[in-house]
């Protein structure tokens, strides 16, 4: 399902998602398979999730917090976008 099927699951009807790439660590290996794979660049990120294990949709005053949080565990985060008034994710 990627970004444009399991992302929208976590919103409330009528709400989308506009997601910043690059925001996070974007590994050489999505690089390399976008390339010689032949595979779109957009489908990237429905196949392989360009390296996103999870996303949480909260408010964003509880944001760094919640990075934190996931930091004293050893896990790495990063705001990767925001909800938005259009239904579907965006990806700028």
């Amino acid at each position: 399902g990627g970004f444009d099927e399991n992302i929208p699951r976590i919103l409330r009807e009528g709400q989308g998602i506009e997601i910043e790439e690059g925001s996070w660590e974007i590994l050489p290996v999505f690089r390399f398979l976008e390339k010689y794979g032949k595979v779109p660049h957009r489908e990237m990120f429905n196949i392989f999730n360009m390296g996103i294990g999870m996303v949480i949709a909260l408010d964003a005053a509880e944001a760094q917090r919640a990075i934190g949080i996931l930091a004293g565990q050893g896990e790495r985060a990063a705001v990767i976008g925001r909800v938005t008034g259009t239904e579907g994710v965006a990806i700028r």
